[in-house]
């Protein structure tokens, strides 16, 4: 601001004076009132000791009232954990006992069966029973003071040992006299009892004592002492040219009595070529008509059987001796085992010498030599046909020699043991296990893929065919007539493959580590996968029969059963009942209020227990899901039918009704229960008294989920008409 005179500028400095006043009375005000500021800030002071002296009170008043609970909760505690650990020792306790009373009643079965009844297969099953029972208990001082008796008096274990030792002699001369008569049925008995007993080593070895004559393995011992003597002539030397000429050079020494190899090696294959006829036995094998299998794969006709049977071909048409090809290939197998024994020295020598990889490729060298194309030609390919024909003459063998279990029936108690399965199934799972060790002892990946490629095909197409044309051709359990039931003779058999097919699903495993037989690149993967498709096609097929099975059996044979315990069990079942009617248990026996179950379980109990005993415990439980799934829908609708026509005691009734054929279902399974709990709302809902559904609808409003997990509001809406208000 420009001032140009006196007066101007004393007006300025006016101004200035009066904007200094302006702001000091802005400043003042505040001070002016810190005098009731400070007197608050003095009572909240007063106020805070005050708290600090309640809080101290109130703490001390807080640890006298808990210290009494800590202390009461920590003597509960120890007398929980007391109780815990004496519960734990009670059960240990009983588990001994039921071992060691197992163990008694097994030897008294094993004393017994040796004994006037020499029933051999149970004397096996009880020993087998035996080798259940923990070693330490069998050894123990509780079962030497409780099992031994008169009949057995000595220690448990020397019993057991005592008793094995006499069977295994006892198999094994009945075994032998049976090998000796040609009796094939006492033989397969006899040779199936080793394992049971633990004398599987026994059995394996004994049908081969008399076949070990010099000359079965002449060709295939000559090949693979000419291949160790090769070997440890470059192991001899291949040290020596190392050091003195190079690594290099190495690879060029093996090269020279590789040569020699070639050979001596194709002479040796020839010869045995020639001197076996593999030729005209491969073209044989080829024209092998498997006429069992092709039989079996055709409609069941009745009326074209005796015609089939008057054109089958005799077996003098095929001059085929099964025991030679089974010679055969024992000795390919050898032969290959040594031809794969020796590229992996080979191949370990170039790699050690040139510092390669692991898992490289043989060397060029032996992958071109003359030998491997005679192995390849004289060994591999013969291998493969005579591997497919030996197994699918094996499942020819299994499915003419199968015999069904007998002494079964639906009506009356059986005999023996479950799972009732046809012999077949064991006598193939066998043979596959056999050949599958015999394929991987080979080490060769081209055989071993392409075998269990065969296998696994024959297994789809006559293993898993056969049953499924048995299944739906012979023994599919059909009534007769409209409205009756199926022959009880076919139900058994079709639940017999039923089992056969569940068997099938987990019976092929890889037992072997595959990466110490082959080394080469990704052989051991290979090889692998291949075992896991055939496991895995198998079990997908067996899988799939096997839920037909399940449903067949459940459309044929359960349900109409069960539809006709259904109605016998609501025979005369009233739930229109007026409050004059007694319905207390005061006034009806229990036996009377529960009649309707009482009757179910009867008949449920009488259906399912022959088909629980002769059935294994995962298709019963596949076959029991299916029947609570369909009973639940059933009775639901049975529910829903009653709207209206339900007084509110006759709800009750029929809620008790239905909780107790749940009950009985649920006996084979908790989980049964499940399909049942939409049901059990249903009545919850519609036996509720209406103040306390209002209750309950006030208290969660509009919200379903919180009234009733599985239904709906129009589902609510109608079981709350099912009983008559």
């Amino acid at each position: 601001m420009a001032v140009s005179s006196e007066a101007e500028l004393r007006h300025v400095l006016d101004q200035l004076h009066e904007q200094e006043d302006a702001l000091i009375y802005k400043l003042d005000a505040p001070m002016k009132d810190s005098r009731n500021f400070y007197r608050d800030l003095g009572g909240l002071d007063s106020l805070h000791g005050d708290l600090d002296m309640q809080l101290i009170a109130a703490r001390s008043i807080h640890i006298a009232m808990l210290c009494p609970a800590g202390d009461t909760a920590e003597r509960l505690s120890t007398m929980m954990r007391t109780l815990d650990m004496e519960k734990k020792r009670v059960e240990a306790t009983l588990i001994i006992i039921e071992q060691v009373m197992e163990l008694k009643a097994c030897i008294a079965g094993i004393i017994g069966s040796m004994g006037a009844p020499q029933d051999w297969e149970a004397a096996a099953n009880y020993l087998s029973r035996v080798s259940n029972i923990p070693e330490d208990i069998v050894r123990g001082e509780f079962a030497l003071g409780v099992v031994p008796s008169i009949e057995a008096p000595e220690p448990p274990w020397a019993t057991i040992q005592t008793a094995r030792k006499s069977l295994c002699a006892l198999f094994l001369r009945e075994f032998n006299a049976a090998a000796a008569q040609g009796d094939g049925t006492k033989v397969a008995r006899f040779f199936k009892l080793f394992p049971v007993i633990g004398g599987a080593r026994s059995a394996l070895t004994r049908p081969h004592e008399e076949r070990g004559r010099h000359d079965d393995l002449f060709y295939a011992n000559n090949l693979a002492r000419l291949l160790e003597h090769i070997a440890q002539i470059i192991d001899s030397h291949s040290g020596l040219v190392e050091r003195h000429y190079g690594a290099d050079k190495v690879v060029q020494v093996i090269e020279r009595p590789q040569k020699e190899a070639d050979i001596q090696g194709g002479i040796i294959l020839d010869t045995w070529n020639e001197e076996r006829s593999v030729a005209r036995m491969m073209a044989d094998i080829k024209s092998y008509p498997f006429s069992f299998l092709s039989k079996s794969m055709m409609p069941f006709q009745r009326g074209i059987n005796f015609a089939l049977r008057g054109n089958e071909p005799s077996k003098d048409e095929f001059n085929l001796d099964v025991k030679k090809v089974e010679g055969l290939l024992g000795e390919m197998t050898s032969m290959l085992k040594s031809w794969s024994l020796y590229k992996r020295f080979i191949t370990s020598k170039c790699k050690g010498v040139l510092d390669q990889e692991e898992k490289l490729p043989p060397p060029k060298f032996l992958h071109q030599c003359d030998l491997h194309k005679k192995v390849s030609e004289k060994l591999i390919e013969p291998y493969k046909l005579t591997t497919t024909f030996l197994f699918r003459r094996s499942v020819e063998k299994a499915f003419e020699m199968d015999t069904a279990p007998s002494g079964l029936s639906l009506s009356t108690p059986c005999d023996g043991s479950p799972p009732f399965i046809l012999q077949a199934l064991d006598d193939i799972m066998y043979v596959v296990d056999n050949l599958l060790q015999h394929i991987l002892s080979t080490g060769n990946r081209e055989v071993t893929v392409s075998t269990t490629s065969a296998i696994s095909r024959v297994l789809e197409s006559d293993f898993i065919g056969i049953i499924h044309r048995r299944m739906k051709d012979e023994c599919y359990p059909k009534a007769a007539a409209q409205g009756g039931f199926p022959r009880e003779e076919k139900v058994i058999s079709f639940m017999g493959y039923v089992s056969e097919t569940q068997g099938a699903d987990m019976a092929i495993s890889s037992t072997q580590t595959l990466k110490d037989s082959f080394t080469f690149g990704r052989d051991a993967e290979m090889v692998a996968n291949g075992l896991r498709r055939l496991k895995d096609a198998l079990c997908a097929k067996a899988t799939e029969l096997l839920n037909d099975g399940i449903l067949a059996l459940f459309d044929e044979v359960l349900w109409p059963r069960i539809r006709l315990i259904l109605t016998t069990s609501f025979q005369n079942a009233v739930y229109d009942v007026s409050e004059g009617e007694p319905f207390d248990e005061e006034d009806v026996d229990v036996e009377t209020s529960q009649q309707v179950s009482l009757r179910f379980e009867g008949g449920w109990l009488a259906l399912t227990r022959p088909l629980k005993h002769i059935m294994t415990p995962r298709t019963y439980a596949a076959l029991a899901c299916l029947a609570a799934n369909k009973l639940a829908r059933v009775l639901e609708k049975r529910a829903w039918s009653s709207s209206g026509l339900v007084t509110a005691l006759g709800g009750l009734r029929l809620e008790s009704d239905f909780s107790g054929i749940i009950s009985v279902i649920a006996k084979d399974g908790y989980a049964l229960r499940e399909p049942f709990a939409r049901l059990q709302e249903i009545l919850e809902v519609a036996n509720m008294e209406d103040d306390e559904w209002d209750e309950l609808e006030s208290a969660y409003g509009s919200s379903r989920q919180e009234r009733s997990r599985l239904l709906s509001d129009e589902d609510t809406e109608m079981a709350r008409k099912i009983v008559r208000r």
